[in-house]
């Protein structure tokens, strides 16, 4: 269990929110799940408050990149960016302008799992420091 961690999934795909909700879900995560852009996401974000953000780059409107980056103008929570851009252009240009990591397709859930862990656990880290009342 993972103490009821909210995941936001933003993808277009049904079929990869469908195994993201089964996947996570089964593992103790609570999964909500958005095809929205712009004002609708960022009224979602707030009244969500996820933990976690998973966004697919292949996005109806505005690809992954550009959705992520107005993201990061309304919170820091973190983003993985799930791709099936597997070039290491993709992959720098999506860490260095807005996600904190990065993930190819095909993947596995338990990659997907450590990743969303490592990454929430490395954000806990830098928020609360030790000896500085963290934990």
């Amino acid at each position: 269990m993972r103490d009821n961690r909210k995941i936001l999934t933003i993808s277009k795909d049904q079929v990869l929110v469908t195994l993201l909700q089964a996947g996570l879900g089964q593992d103790g995560y609570e999964v909500v799940s958005t095809r929205h852009t712009g004002s609708r996401l960022r009224d979602l974000i707030e009244a969500e408050a996820p933990d976690f953000i998973v966004q697919d780059i292949e996005m109806p409107t505005l690809d992954g990149i550009g959705n992520c980056l107005q993201v990061r103008q309304w919170t820091t929570t973190p983003i993985l960016m799930l791709s099936t851009w597997d070039t290491g252009d993709g992959m720098v240009r999506g860490l260095n302008l807005c996600s904190d990591c990065y993930l190819t397709e095909p993947f596995s859930m338990d990659i997907l799992r450590l990743r969303i862990d490592e990454t929430i656990r490395r954000n806990l880290q830098t928020a609360f420091p030790a000896g500085l009342g963290g934990m």
